[in-house]
């Protein structure tokens, strides 16, 4: 069986911005790293994460809340 590409504990925003883990991602973005529409996903950095807490007041997580978006250097 094939190893995913997409990486524990990384939020990627995939189709029209949704963010999504390794978890919930579906066959297509956990296994080529493409979304629904054959674009590749991006991970979210640190800058991101900052940003989307001071806009929301919360952490970046994925859509389904099963990730939450750790820093590396945690």
């Amino acid at each position: 069986m094939n190893k995913p590409v997409l990486k524990a504990g990384v939020i990627y925003s995939a189709d029209n911005g949704e963010r999504i883990c390794l978890q919930c991602a579906g066959a297509s973005a956990k296994f080529t790293g493409r979304d629904r529409s054959g674009k590749r996903v991006v991970a979210m950095l640190a800058d991101d994460a900052a940003e989307w807490k001071a806009i929301t007041g919360r952490p970046l997580a994925c859509e389904r809340g099963c990730t939450t978006f750790q820093s590396p250097n945690q």
